[in-house]
């Protein structure tokens, strides 16, 4: 890491890792004493603090005394995907049918805002106010889409 640290900072500054390493090398205070480090100070108007970032400078000892805490981790499916959930909720989003439901897909939210269009149909701005390609509905609904028929709605 230090390494490509300073071979960023010589690319940037269209030098070389050598010169980079000269100009930023610092020592630092540790309470295991003195460290070596890279780092930049920019100095700030007002009497404020300098900025100071630094790279490296910190103690690899291992602390023998140090407790382990292991924390059972959570999985990253726990929270399970928004599709899903909508699939398991099990009714229409249109008509909220419960019978012989199916995912509407489109290609891409652009396709629904097609100019030249009339007034856009519930179905339409269901998915444009979601932001959401998918739309689970029953199977009527679904045909009626496909056809362009107007779909019928009991969501407020």
């Amino acid at each position: 890491m230090e390494l490509s640290l300073l071979k960023t900072l010589a690319r940037k500054h269209r030098s070389t890792a050598t010169k980079m390493a000269c100009k930023y090398k610092a020592v630092t205070m540790t309470a295991e004493g003195p460290r070596a480090c890279f780092q930049v100070t920019m100095q700030r108007d007002r009497g404020r603090k300098p900025l100071i970032a630094r790279f490296g400078g910190i103690s690899l000892r291992q602390q023998r005394t140090t407790a382990i805490a292991d924390i059972k981790s959570t999985m990253a499916t726990v929270w399970g995907n928004e599709l899903i959930h909508r699939l398991l909720a099990g009714q229409c989003e249109m008509c909220e049918s419960r019978v012989g439901l199916q995912v509407h897909h489109i290609r891409k939210l652009a396709d629904l805002k097609k100019p030249g269009r009339s007034e856009p149909s519930v179905w339409v701005r269901v998915m444009a106010q979601r932001r959401r390609k998918t739309l689970v509905v029953c199977a009527a609904c679904h045909r009626d889409i496909h056809a362009g028929r107007a779909t019928a709605t009991t969501r407020k």
